[in-house]
């Protein structure tokens, strides 16, 4: 099974995470341009302001960091 790598993903790709909505995505995306790579689980539950990592998260998502985030394309 391939996890998405979120520091490199694209919002669309972020959309195939289960439990990630467009509100969740769009959190996702505002705090890589703003903060950097998101480094594990308990980061991103402070990002999407959960008090809790969801278990599934482990198993779908590489949380290896990127050299770069994923660039946001115009209209993706």
């Amino acid at each position: 099974m391939n996890k998405t790598r979120i520091n490199q993903a694209n919002p669309q790709e972020l959309l195939e995470i289960p439990g990630i909505d467009p509100a969740r995505r769009d959190a996702i995306v505002r705090h890589r341009s703003e903060h950097g790579p998101i480094r594990d689980a308990d980061e991103l539950a402070h990002v999407l302001g959960s008090s809790a990592a969801d278990a599934a998260w482990t198993s779908e998502i590489d949380f290896d960091p990127a050299e770069d985030t994923a660039p946001e394309a115009p209209g993706a």
